[in-house]
């Protein structure tokens, strides 16, 4: 092969990469934890290491996942309920839209209470307060006339987007939720999948309580401290993307039933009935579910070195957040671009010089 052709095709071959790699860079922050420690999230709120633990058993995809166990009196922020949960700031502020995609499993010992449990939430930037955008298993009579021990529901602005029952424990579930954040209800809106089915269709709603906010996500698990059995669940896969191919990628794993985590199960814990599989609420009726008056954990800027920074797309050029995957693909784009210029420049420069001496 000449000179000139071999340069010809490198630089045919740079530029392509450089062409290629915004379509498949769509990731804005990974949570699934694959580094092998929590160093993916901002910060945390746990009673101490064991609460909240990197396991190899079970996953849903790649190597870790998280364990999260909760007992009765865990408060580690002197606030409502019990909790230990994983932070991030994600950049949820008005007018930003994500796609967040994660799994979430009960092991089949999972205590099964008529009381709230919160196992995802965006939590907004207040002191007090239900937050906006909430999953929750669990309903008291109190709440909703009857005892829904085993009922999920997705809650936004305090109304109930959706609800299914039984959960079925052992098994890894999926979420992907969409959602545009906004504190115009006719701007905001929703969609959500479980387990790969579309179960709640784009509607308009508030996610946002008040246009200055930024909502920031929690995971693991918080909930009504008269809870008295120990908790454990495992999450894995939590990915923060602009596509839902990326949010609901392939996750090839262990999906077979995880038999128990040795918790101790409340004897005689309420089993009411519950509504029929993926009843859906209507959304327009106002809900009491898991609506604890938390303390919340202040502003992102209020917890030392966790400033907010804008949250960029990879696509956008945007680095990796702190803990997170290494370097975007699309922060390598402008080099795989000046590399193709460069060779095309030499190709250029040679032609010239073959010119002359011809």
């Amino acid at each position: 092969m000449s000179h000139s052709r071999w340069l010809f095709t490198v630089a045919s071959i740079l530029m392509g990469l450089a062409t290629a790699t915004p379509a498949m860079a769509s990731t804005v922050w990974r949570g699934d934890i694959e580094t092998g420690n929590l160093s993916q999230f901002s910060t945390k709120e746990s009673m101490g290491a064991d609460r909240l633990q990197v396991v190899q058993s079970p996953v849903r995809q790649g190597r870790y996942a998280l364990r999260a166990e909760v007992r009765q009196g865990d408060d580690p922020i002197n606030a409502s309920g019990n909790r230990n949960e994983l932070v991030k700031f994600d950049g949820a502020s008005e007018g930003t839209e994500f796609y967040y995609g994660w799994s979430t499993l009960w092991p089949s010992d999972y205590p099964m209470t008529p009381n709230w449990q919160v196992f995802m939430q965006w939590h907004h930037p207040g002191s007090g307060g239900a937050p906006p955008v909430r999953f929750v298993l669990g309903c008291s009579a109190a709440d909703c006339g009857q005892p829904l021990p085993d009922t999920l529901f997705f809650i936004v602005d305090n109304k109930t987007q959706w609800m299914m029952a039984p959960v079925t424990r052992g098994v890894w579930h999926d979420f992907v939720l969409h959602i545009k954040w906004s504190a115009n209800s006719s701007v905001g809106f929703v969609e959500l999948w479980y387990d790969g089915k579309l179960v709640v269709p784009k509607r308009n709603v508030r996610t946002l309580f008040n246009s200055s906010d930024t909502n920031y996500l929690k995971m693991g698990l918080y909930r009504d401290e008269a809870v008295q059995p120990t908790a454990v669940l495992f999450h894995d896969g939590l990915v923060q993307a602009t596509t839902l191919e990326e949010a609901m990628q392939p996750r090839a794993s262990d999906s077979g039933e995880v038999a128990n985590t040795g918790t101790p199960q409340q004897p005689g814990a309420p089993q009411g009935t519950t509504p029929s599989p993926g009843g859906v609420a209507s959304p327009g009726a106002d809900t009491g579910v898991g609506a604890p008056q938390e303390s919340g954990i202040g502003t992102p800027a209020d917890i030392a070195g966790n400033a907010q920074g804008s949250v960029v797309p990879e696509s956008a050029g945007g680095q990796a957040q702190a803990g997170g995957c290494s370097s975007s693909a699309a922060s390598a784009t402008p080099w795989v671009s000046l590399m193709g210029l460069l060779v095309l420049g030499s190709l250029t420069r040679f032609r010239r010089r073959a010119n002359r001496r011809a």
